[in-house]
């Protein structure tokens, strides 16, 4: 299989699954889990969608935003301790975000691949994730990245991001449960063994229809590759 044709198969997947669970009043068991898809040949997401947590159903929906009808998918691999992540964050995103999600042209997904040599990065894409059970991913998203500076170095890392938690206004209780039971766990590790799979190696790296962007890329790239994806029907 071509890097083309597994990140066509990455998309696809992720198209199911807004499909599936594009209402949140549905219930849990009704809808498809975009990192379960993902790494569909592991064994840890053999499950049925009914046997899978409801927490881990909501924040994985929670992390994909823009229209249900978008055609064109956007996915950010990426890693919350990376410097680089942070600066596409802090100089491009939100110009993605206003120029392509808002505009109803694109779907964008966020998509975890904690490198090894960061220590804090799991517990962060962990803390997102719980953040996003309760509808709160992004939220989370922004000021993880905007105190990246004050936690890498932190040991024990994880008081802080639950400062985090109580500042955006969470059931700290079930956050702390949440990352109690390593319940995100399985679905970040999918996200990395099918980011890889489909061409990701390093953070951040950004899939566009059948195209790989590695690097803090500029919003000329992002122009240059939605309008390429959606003049060829590549979604």
């Amino acid at each position: 299989m071509t890097r083309a044709t597994r990140t066509r198969s990455l998309l696809a997947v992720l198209v199911l699954t807004a499909a599936c669970g594009q209402s949140e009043s549905k219930a849990a068991g009704d809808s498809s889990s975009a990192a379960a898809a993902m790494n569909a040949d592991s064994a840890t997401d053999a499950r049925t969608p009914g046997e899978r947590d409801a927490r881990v159903v909501r924040a994985d929906l929670d992390r994909i935003k823009g229209p249900v009808d978008a055609s064109t998918w956007v996915l950010v691999v990426s890693d919350f301790q990376c410097p680089y992540c942070a600066q596409w964050e802090k100089e491009t995103a939100a110009q993605v975000d206003k120029e392509f999600v808002a505009t109803g042209q694109v779907r964008l997904a966020f998509v975890h691949f904690p490198l090894q040599q960061h220590a804090n990065s799991l517990p962060a894409a962990e803390a997102s994730m719980c953040a996003g059970a309760q509808g709160q991913f992004w939220s989370m998203h922004d000021r993880i990245f905007a105190t990246q500076e004050q936690w890498s170095a932190k040991s024990p890392v994880e008081p802080f991001f639950e400062s985090l938690a109580q500042g955006v206004g969470m059931d700290v209780a079930l956050y702390t449960q949440c990352m109690a039971d390593d319940i995100m766990l399985p679905m970040i590790k999918a996200d990395y063994e099918r980011a890889t799979a489909s061409g990701a190696q390093s953070t951040p790296t950004f899939l566009i229809g059948n195209m790989t962007f590695p690097g803090a890329q500029k919003i000329e790239v992002f122009r240059m590759a939605i309008a390429q994806a959606k003049a060829g029907g590549v979604q």
